[in-house]
């Protein structure tokens, strides 16, 4: 069960309803983490302003930075971020080999090219909290500095997210069918 409830607009202050209605806005709607961090609107907003730069104006394809995300989620065990991001992965082009990969803990087994290097490059932060001096040039070289620094970010912001789904449990919607292997 859930720690806290989702916040709606209502029982936000008038002064805090303008955050709702940009998450709302950027999103489609306000569910999973945001309707959790909406019991602090200012940090939902810039959490969300976080992600709108990673996830939407940070310019590499849909479904490499998809890619990352379920990378994220699988290091920390994110049902949740895995299952939400799986749907988004598949509409953005990513192979269900890829998922598959992925959600079973294989990956980067079977993966190549950039995919390999993001998936590898997300592993060794997460699991070995330090990137080889091998694969950071790897990615350096292959999408530059600006790049690789705004990669760092994707994975960051969701860490940041996969945590706040861990400390308040929050749970899949009930449309949502988990597909990451624990």
């Amino acid at each position: 069960m859930a720690r806290l409830d989702n916040v709606t607009r209502d029982q936000l202050k008038p002064e805090d309803q303008q955050f709702f209605d940009e998450i709302s806005g950027s999103r489609g709607s306000v569910r999973g983490p945001y309707g959790v961090l909406l019991h602090s609107p200012k940090l939902a907003a810039r959490v969300a302003h976080t992600g709108t730069h990673v996830r939407f104006d940070f310019d590499w394809p849909e479904s490499l930075k998809e890619t990352v995300i379920l990378a994220t989620a699988r290091e920390i065990r994110s049902q949740y971020e895995f299952t939400a991001h799986a749907r988004l992965a598949r509409l953005a082009g990513a192979s269900e080999s890829t998922i598959k990969a992925l959600a079973d803990g294989t990956a980067p087994e079977g993966l190549s090219g950039d995919e390999e290097l993001v998936v590898r490059y997300t592993q060794q932060l997460l699991r070995d909290h330090k990137i080889t001096d091998a694969t950071y040039q790897a990615v350096v070289d292959r999408f530059g500095v600006e790049d690789t620094v705004n990669l760092t970010g994707l994975i960051g912001h969701y860490l940041l997210v996969g945590q706040i789904l861990a400390a308040f449990e929050v749970e899949l919607a009930p449309d949502m069918t988990p597909e990451l292997v624990l």
